[in-house]
């Protein structure tokens, strides 16, 4: 399969951190979409929060505030609920591939990583979180139903 002009570009702009082992390319973002298909209920190709039990949703309706509001949802998010170390990055059509690192380390990738004209999430370990950013402004936030533990 060929590589995508945005998949050359981050791995270019991520090479630094890649290299240090920083950030580690997991491969393939297929299975990491299927497992989080299997963990949360979905509304088209979107986690559909209604359904996700004390979700956290907010809109940011103006395109230059999105990028910046996301950091500031994610930080939120972090803070209030005390989340910590690894994280995958997925991003659902313009790349290709997962990335995984610290929260800390993908904060600090925003800039580049939402610069990328596609919808985001952020997974924690076994699906137990997700957080999404989309390219429309939509942010949400949930922990794992646990309706959905069992599979």
């Amino acid at each position: 399969m060929k590589e995508s002009f945005h998949d050359a570009e981050l791995r270019q702009i991520l090479r630094k951190e890649i290299e240090s082992h920083r950030i580690t390319e997991l491969g393939d973002s297929s299975p990491f979409f299927a497992q989080l298909a299997k963990a949360y209920p979905a509304l088209g190709s979107r986690v559909d929060w209604a359904l996700v039990p004390n979700s956290i949703e907010r809109v940011e309706e103006d395109e230059s505030l999105q990028a910046e509001q996301f950091v500031k949802f994610f930080d939120e998010v972090v803070r209030t609920f005390g989340l910590c170390g690894d994280a995958v990055y997925l991003g659902d059509s313009a790349t290709d591939f997962a990335l995984s690192g610290s929260l800390e380390c993908l904060r600090e990738m925003f800039p580049e990583l939402l610069a990328i004209p596609q919808h985001h999430y952020l997974v924690g370990p076994d699906s137990s979180w997700c957080l999404c950013f989309t390219m429309e402004g939509d942010m949400g936030f949930g922990f794992r139903p646990p309706s959905t533990l069992a599979q």
